[in-house]
């Protein structure tokens, strides 16, 4: 009997969950602020810097190589059900690890594409938080890949090891 592969199925759907958002804010999300009454209380330089900042970060993101990014990875994922609903695990896995490679890459386009934005801010305390909170996001971003990357390339050796197992008897 086969164990179904759960690991697969909750990083697909992890992974889903996280594309989806992308998605919308990549297609639907506008390029304007329009509401910036959550910034009350700061001195109205402050809130100009955030804003300014914010609209160029959101056009970054609405730009032609990170839709392409987008639609790249979500059609990973799609490959990746449709190789699970076909129950060919061995695809599906490599269709998951070339997501998560491509989250990798998007990854590295955001940090390299949106540090510049960080140094729009002229105030020396907000810059040195943008910059670090970047590099935060970063690195917390390649954590989970290479996390997900190392649970399927350890799972898929525990599934040709089962194999040569069965193959034995």
């Amino acid at each position: 009997m086969k164990k179904r592969p759960i690991y697969l199925y909750v990083l697909l759907t992890l992974s889903a969950i996280l594309s989806s958002f992308t998605f919308i804010g990549t297609f639907f999300g506008s390029e304007k602020i329009t509401n910036i009454s959550s910034y009350k209380g700061l001195s109205e330089t402050v809130v100009k810097q955030i804003v300014k900042v914010t609209e160029k970060s959101l056009v970054f993101l609405h730009n032609g190589p990170h839709k392409l990014l987008t639609i790249l990875s979500i059609l990973l994922l799609i490959a990746a059900v449709v190789f699970i609903v076909k129950k060919n695990i061995l695809y599906a896995n490599f269709a998951y690890i070339a997501y998560v490679l491509l989250g990798i890459l998007g990854t590295i386009y955001n940090y390299v594409g949106g540090m510049p934005l960080n140094y729009l801010y002229q105030d020396q305390t907000m810059r040195a938080t943008a910059i670090s909170s970047t590099r935060i996001l970063t690195i917390i971003y390649f954590a989970f890949n290479i996390l997900f990357l190392v649970i399927v390339f350890f799972k898929m050796k525990r599934q040709q090891q089962d194999l040569a197992k069965e193959e034995l008897q």
